[in-house]
């Protein structure tokens, strides 16, 4: 059996990993799956991909790709989805900000450096034509970190996947005053080079019965109330998130579109302009 230890958000989005090692298909390919939630988001899995405490994870676009050309020691090996994220933007319920033109001369509550959270409000300022290098950034290192940033007053505004956050919105806990959409599919799964040199075939059988979890859950009459039960998310809210949500139907490097996203963020100044866009994947 090889290990394969696995990381991503505990978030609806990464079902067909968990499907997939429950059902057992992987043990009958000699895989040994271990999944771990990272609540950090991307950049705390690029961070365990370094120390070497993980070998696979689910990472978003924007932030694998800056990571690599950073010299992180992994590659893309697929895109997991064919679809944008749709990032709420946030403020506290108590908040005197109420429009998304106000936001910039505030402090933004990011997970980490590198993260989507920080990577998203510069694409947003970009889109508002703001100058990007006025951000102001505080580190909370997760969702419960923001929430308690906004208590204490030390953040004024959080961007974080609109239906994770809906219920401390529907709470009054905090405020969506905007949408903010990836201009590209949202996530990819990477290995680290490690991995790739030693279990490439492993990754690539993982991927395969991923994919068609995937495709499963799609056909799935009842993957509404599967998914609200799993997550403790309103059926209309996932049914609204199923809509526009697509994974990837097999491993797929799409690699016109990452060089497109690696192109706007050489353009936001979050990747230096010599990086070339074939140092990002692997292909199995």
């Amino acid at each position: 059996m090889i290990r394969l230890r696995i990381g991503g958000v505990p978030e609806h989005y990464n079902l067909p990993w968990h499907m997939a090692m429950k059902h057992g298909k992987l043990d009958q390919q000699g895989i040994k799956a271990e999944w771990t939630d990272f609540y950090e988001g991307t950049g705390g899995m690029i961070q365990a991909i370094k120390n070497d405490d993980l070998d696979i994870a689910i990472l978003l676009t924007e932030g694998a790709i800056s990571g690599i050309s950073r010299s992180a020691n992994y590659k893309i090996v697929s895109f997991y989805t064919d679809s944008p994220i749709i990032w709420g933007i946030h403020v506290p319920a108590e908040s005197d900000i109420h429009d998304v033109n106000e936001i910039y001369h505030h402090r933004y509550a990011i997970s980490r450096y590198g993260s989507g959270s920080h990577l998203m409000p510069y694409v947003h300022a970009r889109q508002q034509d703001w100058p990007v290098h006025k951000l102001q950034f505080r580190v909370i290192n997760n969702l419960d970190g923001a929430r308690l940033a906004f208590r204490e007053e030390k953040a004024d505004v959080f961007f974080w996947e609109k239906f994770t956050t809906k219920p401390y919105v529907d709470n009054g806990e905090f405020r969506r005053i905007g949408e903010c959409p990836t201009p590209w599919s949202c996530f990819v799964v990477v290995a680290s080079e490690q991995t790739l040199a030693l279990h490439a075939d492993k990754v690539k059988a993982l991927l395969e019965t991923t994919f068609a979890q995937a495709q499963q859950l799609t056909a799935d009459d009842g993957k509404v109330e599967k998914i609200a039960q799993l997550y403790d998310l309103k059926p209309e809210d996932v049914a609204e998130w199923l809509s526009y949500t697509r994974w990837s139907q097999g491993i797929d490097l799409k690699k016109d579109v990452l060089a497109e996203t690696t192109e706007t963020l050489k353009d936001l100044g979050l990747v230096h302009q010599k990086f070339k866009p074939e140092n990002l994947y692997h292909t199995l």
